[in-house]
């Protein structure tokens, strides 16, 4: 059976660090008096496809014997700081018995003002003891490993790391679709903290901060995780992305002017193919390429 990509429509996310000029990553942004958007989900099974349905519903009829989420690709808005927050590790996940797998995730820079901050794990080892006294006074991230983001980077970070977003970013964010986020630290925020769980699943060595930074190349790999790689593809000129049954895609358009088959995929937006999908003709400058890996992708046929 024969299968063509899908085009996704992004599901739009409040959220109280969000902001409501969104630029031109979205089409239909909010109105200036709407809520705050802080994130565009470009791949989850619930997003709805532009033919109809939604992922979830056109990938059972691609694969009926398939299983689960796919790797979940969003847009990040921040006019505030996220929490400061943790991931369980795969060995944690487990062993609560509640989730299939930890959480690792990366991030994109694609916006970031001159001073755009993020917080990754700690700038020396810590006790349990001595970061719940940083919580409660407030001075956790004076512990932290601060980094001054740059549009390009590409920044990993696996589960088990405490971590912190700050504001005046946008940045593509994927990882594994696992729902599950302990937080250490809110800045009084009225939200439930899990500061018990997060210190269970969290490193409190010093951190080990991977960075990668984009080039002009036509294929690039920004970041390897566990279960995805994330490339990067800048390619005016066309490339094949021909599936071999094995490997799914998922295509974002990072710039103006990337093409699917000859017809415009719009910045923000994503496009999903399916491992047993018809070979997709690709065009642009910036196009971020998420699959499973565990290399880079051999579906892609360049030149």
């Amino acid at each position: 059976m024969s299968h063509t990509a899908l085009r996704i429509i992004p599901t739009l996310v409040e959220r109280i660090w969000g902001r409501r000029d969104l630029g031109l990553w979205v089409e239909a942004a909010p109105a200036a008096s709407g809520p705050a958007i802080g994130e565009a989900w470009l791949s989850d099974i619930n997003c709805e496809i532009e033919t109809g349905g939604t992922l979830g519903d056109n990938l059972t009829r691609c694969h009926a014997d398939r299983t689960g989420p796919v790797l979940l690709a969003k847009l990040l808005f921040t006019s505030a700081s996220l929490s400061v927050q943790v991931h369980p590790t795969d060995t944690a996940a487990h062993a609560s018995g509640r989730f299939a797998s930890g959480k690792d995730e990366a991030w994109h820079i694609l916006e970031a003002t001159s001073d755009a901050q993020v917080w990754i794990g700690f700038e020396e080892p810590v006790t349990a003891s001595v970061l719940r006294a940083a919580l409660a006074d407030g001075t956790v991230l004076s512990l932290m490993h601060q980094h001054a983001v740059r549009v390009g980077e590409t920044l990993l970070i696996p589960a088990g790391t405490v971590h912190a977003i700050g504001a005046g970013l946008v940045l593509l964010e994927v990882q594994d679709p696992i729902d599950v986020t302990y937080r250490l630290y809110d800045y009084g925020r009225a939200r439930p903290l899990q500061i018990d769980d997060a210190l269970s699943v969290a490193d409190l060595g010093r951190s080990r901060v991977v960075i990668g930074t984009a080039t002009n190349a036509a294929r690039q790999t920004l970041t390897v995780g566990p279960r995805f790689v994330l490339e990067r593809l800048a390619v005016a000129g066309g490339v094949t992305l021909a599936p071999d049954g094995g490997h799914e895609h998922i295509l974002v358009a990072l710039a103006d002017g990337v093409t699917l088959d000859g017809r415009a995929l719009p910045r923000g937006t994503a496009a999903f193919v399916p491992a047993s999908g018809d070979a997709v003709w690709i065009t642009g400058t910036a196009v971020a390429l998420l699959h499973p890996g565990p290399g880079p992708s051999p579906c892609l046929v360049m030149g």
